[in-house]
């Protein structure tokens, strides 16, 4: 998987990026900079933890 850094959350995940919504903030932020780190790219750990934030609070968000 070929996944570019770039700060944009929809377009990582366009391009086959995942975040681990369950376990602990840490596993997640390990598991997305895998991810990252196999197509190349290297965001720092502070970019990465925003993400999976980001993300994880959008889950939580009542939808309708």
């Amino acid at each position: 998987m070929n996944i570019d850094w770039t700060p944009d959350y929809g377009e990582l995940l366009k391009r086959g990026l995942t975040i681990p919504m369950e376990g602990s903030e840490d596993e997640a932020v390990a598991a997305v900079l895998d991810q990252l780190n196999a197509g190349g790219a290297t965001p720092s750990d502070t970019e990465v933890r925003e993400l999976v934030r980001d993300a994880r609070a959008g889950q939580s968000r009542p939808h309708g």
